[in-house]
């Protein structure tokens, strides 16, 4: 047994301490601490038998919880862990907001410059300089590509090639990470408002999963999608009103510019209707992006769930015997039943485990297999 291991012998006083919900949940801490160490300090071979072991003697000693802990730790762990992880949560953010709002007013000063000053570098239909400048480089960053201005000389087609590559792999990231930041808070607030209001039952079962404290993902999809059908509507409208088209050819823009089809044969050919498109077309290209996220993550949900409910439902065979029976006794446990089923799924990985014991190792200055408050502050000086 390595450094974590759990005694056998239960000192008197504790044979009646199983029914305190606390014992179980020091033992399964212990357990897990005891677990980790095993696997990091063994060869990968060697792992199934030390889980084994470990959750067997856990099994044994559910109710052999320890009392040595100061009282006051309970009150210290209610009182910081919330305001711990809005710390954590809050200061990374903001600094992805601040990064893209500055890459962006870069990134568009830099086109329109280069633009306004190598203005015969660029042919099409042009309006003003300045709009057409902020137009084209706005098209450039949504991947639109109208066609309705393009470079013409060297130095011009040099300059947009550096000029997608930067905007489509630097400034995207920073525009998606933002989305992701607000799309984030919303569902916070949204959260919160569901939590303060218990009693609608019903907004609470179809909007919230509550086993997993967020939004259900189809109803991110079905808000994205409405986003998405809005941005549409909203182009068309405008497209109809500024640049005089019929309604079927509004239609068919604003749903080329959405997709960043672009096929060139409509554009923004007007002053403000190239306005317009300069704010329009990165809201509704991110929104379409956002969406098909989400429904990617909608179809990988499903198959997870599809994939538990299998893995839970599927009948055990001789080979399945086999491959649970990680101490080769000829029968299968609890617990090795539980760790073949939640490896079936997906859940755990040796290696996952390894990194977790690494750190713990880092966290345990005193090598005695325990994380203590000498310890914790030791490691924060």
């Amino acid at each position: 047994m390595d450094k974590l291991s759990i005694s056998n012998k239960t000192p008197p006083s504790q044979e009646n301490s199983s029914l305190d919900p606390s014992n179980y949940h020091n033992s399964n801490s212990s357990f897990l601490f005891s677990y980790f160490t095993s696997a990091s300090n063994s060869t990968p071979q060697d792992h199934s038998p030390l889980i084994i072991k470990e959750l067997n003697e856990h099994s044994n000693t559910t109710s052999r919880g320890s009392h040595s802990a100061p009282s006051i730790f309970t009150h210290v762990k209610e009182s910081s862990a919330p305001a711990s992880v809005g710390s954590s949560t809050g200061a990374v953010p903001s600094s992805i907001v601040k990064q893209a709002v500055l890459g962006v007013i870069l990134y568009l000063l830099i086109g329109v410059a280069v633009y306004v000053l190598r203005n015969r570098s660029f042919k099409g239909h042009k309006t003003s300089p300045l709009v057409d400048g902020l137009y084209f480089t706005v098209v450039s960053l949504s991947t639109a590509g109208y066609g309705d201005i393009v470079p013409h000389t060297h130095f011009s087609k040099l300059f947009v090639c550096a000029f997608i590559l930067v905007g489509f792999g630097f400034v995207d990231i920073l525009l998606s990470g933002v989305l992701t930041y607000v799309l984030d808070r919303q569902e916070a607030v949204l959260l919160s408002a569901m939590d303060e209001n218990r009693g609608d039952a019903m907004l609470r079962k179809y909007v919230i999963d509550v086993s997993k404290g967020r939004m259900r993902v189809r109803m991110k999809v079905g808000l994205a999608l409405g986003v998405v059908i809005g941005c549409i509507a909203v182009g068309a409208l405008m497209a109809h009103v500024l640049e005089g088209l019929c309604w079927l050819d509004s239609f068919y823009l604003s749903m080329t510019s959405v997709t960043t089809v672009g096929y060139g044969d409509y554009a923004f050919l007007t002053m403000k209707g190239r306005v317009f498109a300069s704010v329009w077309l990165p809201v509704s290209t991110l929104a379409v992006a956002k969406a098909f996220l989400y429904l990617t993550e909608l179809r990988i949900d499903k198959r997870n769930r599809r994939t538990a409910e299998w893995v839970l439902k599927r009948k055990m065979t001789a080979g399945d015997l086999m491959a649970a029976d990680l101490d080769n006794n000829g029968s299968i446990s609890k617990s090795e039943y539980v760790i073949y089923k939640l490896k079936e799924m997906g859940k755990i990985m040796d290696k996952d485990i390894l990194l977790i014991c690494n750190q713990f190792d880092k966290l345990d200055t005193g090598n005695c297999g325990k994380i203590t408050l000498s310890d914790l502050i030791q490691n924060h000086h």
